[in-house]
């Protein structure tokens, strides 16, 4: 899909909308807009990046990324390759691990969901180097200045 074609009639909704409050609110729309398309394209590829992550974590096995090519961006599905590791003999490490209870049943809930043992769904979140278990806390990432 094509940012411009969102961002064009996102821009134009927002004419249309200034012309309703009158010139000034009109001139200061128009001053506006140039501004906002750099900050529309991040919000947009902010959107599709979340869509991807909550699709990767609702369906067990796919791995969904937003790709940008110029003005394109495409969701793109591919099948998660994680090498089978319930062989008895492939698992000889063992770890202690101390977690906060909510977060243990958090996980355990995404193991059930995803059909698969704990283990194995510890095994496949550390190989794949993020895990999909949601803390309610969103995080702003960026610069700020003050």
């Amino acid at each position: 899909m094509k940012m411009s074609l969102f961002i064009d009639r996102l821009t134009g909704d927002l004419q249309a909308l200034g012309q309703l409050g009158g010139s000034d609110t009109q001139s200061a729309v128009t001053r506006l807009l140039p501004t906002l398309e750099p900050v529309l394209r991040t919000r947009l590829l902010e959107a599709l990046s979340e869509v991807a992550s909550d699709l990767s974590a609702d369906l067990p096995g796919q791995i969904f990324e937003a790709r940008v090519n110029g003005d394109e961006v495409s969701l793109i599905s591919k099948t998660e390759d994680v090498p089978g590791r319930e062989v008895p003999g492939d698992l000889s490490a063992r770890i202690t691990l101390r977690l906060p209870e909510d977060l243990k049943s958090r996980i355990e809930k995404a193991a059930t969901r995803d059909g698969v043992s704990l283990n194995t769904w510890l095994l496949k979140a550390s190989e794949r180097g993020s895990f999909q278990v949601s803390t309610g806390v969103k995080q702003l990432k960026g610069r700020g200045r003050s």
